[in-house]
């Protein structure tokens, strides 16, 4: 009986270490597993930052665009408010000399008659 005790004892003794080295030989691969699973998820990872930095990278170029694009108008649209601005003054100057011009005639024409009536009247007291 003891004899068979120590047998049991020995196969069990035999299947707890075959059991302890599949725990361990488990453990291991999965820690492989594990490592391997990182170094794929830093890859990635990495992968992703380059290509977020490109898209940040091409967001500002696009954005840089489109404020020049805004700043050229913006520029653009003022030369041709000062344009018609300009335009629109030598239009009001132009009409001004005109009238200027007007009323040196009218003022010539004035004297005229002025010197014409006086002429008259001292025609006219003279009689």
């Amino acid at each position: 009986m003891a004899n068979k005790l120590n047998e049991l004892k020995s196969n069990f003794q035999i299947k707890l270490d075959q059991a302890k080295a599949k725990v361990e030989q488990s453990k291991e691969s999965a820690q492989a597993s594990v490592e391997s699973a990182k170094a794929k998820l830093e890859g990635k990872f990495s992968q992703l930052k380059d290509s977020f930095s490109d898209i940040q990278a091409k967001a500002k170029a696009k954005k840089d665009a489109v404020e020049e694009s805004v700043e050229a108008f913006k520029v653009e649209k003022n030369a041709a408010r000062a344009k018609k601005r300009a335009e629109h003054a030598e239009e009001y100057a132009v009409a001004c000399l005109a009238m200027v011009e007007a009323a040196v005639i009218e003022a010539d024409y004035a004297i005229a008659e002025a010197i014409i009536a006086a002429a008259e009247a001292e025609e006219l007291g003279q009689v």
